[in-house]
């Protein structure tokens, strides 16, 4: 009796590890079909970079790779990797990733690093280049790329490299497009700031001081705003007209109403070393003591 009892223990316990192993063997299955390489590569990028796992981390890189090596042509996953060296300003090597997500899927990816080597690094003339090439892929509309269209990042590029003329040209196309597409209340204060040191700098002061005065119709606290306003006045000879702007530059500069953007500084955001140097005298460009 006690021997039958141990012979049937013993073949239900090998009857349920059996069944555990076959369990295991399909939880830890390693052979997928290339339909379910291309779904779990995508799920496992799309963890990349969250709260569970941090960009730049050990544990996000070892979810990218394994992404990766479920899908190496994979564009996304090699933008992936780059993205942490990018915010790092490890150009060499964010270079690296984002090249081969370009050489992978250009169509994807190419808008996607103008912008960031445009901000992040301000490589002007390779990143009207590369948004030249990358518009073209799409002929018959205009791409915005990271929520920012082409024409402003050329019209920033334009603006930096001293091409007034050409900065006035994709910033007017650019503005005349979201001002019919979203409203004028809607457009980015530091879009019109931009436009305005571009009209400044291009000694169409008229131009710019009724740019500024449509601007701070709907942005009245924005620092920048009054601050090259001030500049183009003083340009023009009104100086009490600029006082008052310069004032109210201030005023809102210490109440936070300045440009921001996360991770990396505003084009032509301003600081308190800016409103201190301001000389009434010498402010033939908008452009000279800007950043």
């Amino acid at each position: 009796m006690e021997k039958s009892l141990k012979y049937c223990l013993s073949l239900i316990l090998f009857f349920l590890l059996s069944h555990a192993c076959k369990q295991q063997e399909t939880l830890y299955k390693k052979d997928y079909t290339l339909e379910e390489k291309l779904f779990l590569s995508e799920s496992l990028l799309n963890n990349a970079g969250n709260t569970s796992y941090y960009q730049g981390s050990v544990g996000e890189r070892m979810v990218i790779l394994e992404g990766n090596s479920l899908n190496p042509g994979n564009a996304h996953g090699q933008r992936e990797l780059g993205v942490p060296y990018l915010k790092r300003g490890m150009a060499a090597e964010a270079n690296r990733y984002y090249g081969e997500a370009i050489q992978a899927d250009p169509e994807e990816w190419l808008g996607y690093k103008a912008y960031c080597w445009l901000y992040f690094y301000r490589d002007y003339k390779n990143v009207l280049e590369e948004l030249d090439t990358y518009d073209a892929f799409t002929p018959d509309f205009v791409d915005y790329p990271q929520s920012t269209s082409v024409n402003y990042m050329r019209g920033i590029c334009h603006l930096k490299l001293g091409d007034y003329d050409q900065a006035i040209h994709y910033l007017s196309m650019h503005l005349e497009k979201e001002i019919k597409d979203v409203g004028e209340q809607y457009i980015e204060p530091a879009h019109y700031v931009h436009m305005g040191i571009a009209y400044s700098n291009a000694k169409q002061f008229r131009q710019a001081e009724d740019l500024f005065k449509r601007a701070l119709a709907n942005h009245q606290n924005i620092a920048e705003l009054h601050y090259y306003r001030a500049k183009n006045l003083s340009t023009m000879g009104l100086i009490k007209e600029a006082e008052a702007s310069l004032l109210l530059a201030k005023d809102w500069f210490h109440k936070a109403g300045n440009l921001k953007r996360p991770y990396i500084e505003e084009f032509y955001a301003i600081y308190q070393e800016d409103l201190d140097a301001f000389n009434y005298n010498s402010n033939k460009s908008l452009g000279l003591q800007a950043k």
